[in-house]
């Protein structure tokens, strides 16, 4: 639970000694949220291996950049600028291995929220670029949901 600062002022207001003061103070310093940190690192796909970019994207170097220019992926939109070839290694690395987006932040140096953002635009852009030649069974979906769920909460 954590306590807005209003609440804070008000408690400090009603606290009567310096020993109440420096209580509060404690209570409220350890209600402090920690905020996960960003590595400062960029994602330099040409940096890697083939042999690691095999085992983390299931492509090597060379498929992921083609792959990327022959599906025409543009720049993201809006404040999260990607080059293709991270986008690409994002999509692939998603759907490559079920990692948390924590992990993930590491390899791209980029915010969790960042990377969720990129990740769902990419397939949203590629949904609405190949739609025509997808298959997604919607009434098999609708059939099954409850399973879906309930693997998923399970």
């Amino acid at each position: 639970m954590s306590i807005r600062q209003s609440d804070e002022f008000l408690l400090m207001s009603m606290t009567r000694s310096t020993r109440q003061r420096r209580f509060l103070v404690a209570l409220f310093a350890s209600q402090a949220e920690e905020r996960p940190l960003i590595p400062n690192v960029r994602f330099n796909l040409l940096g890697l291996s083939n042999a690691n970019a095999i085992l983390d994207y299931l492509f090597d170097i060379a498929g992921i950049r083609q792959l990327g220019y022959h599906l025409g992926l543009p720049v993201t939109a809006s404040q999260s600028r990607v080059l293709q070839d991270e986008a690409m290694c994002i999509l692939l690395g998603r759907l490559a291995f079920p990692t948390h987006l924590h992990n993930m932040s590491r390899t791209f140096g980029r915010l969790r929220s960042s990377i969720c953002y990129v990740f769902l635009h990419v397939v949203n852009l590629l949904y609405n670029l190949w739609d025509r030649v997808l298959y997604f069974n919607k009434s098999l979906v609708v059939k099954n949901i409850d399973r879906y769920c309930a693997a998923v909460a399970g």
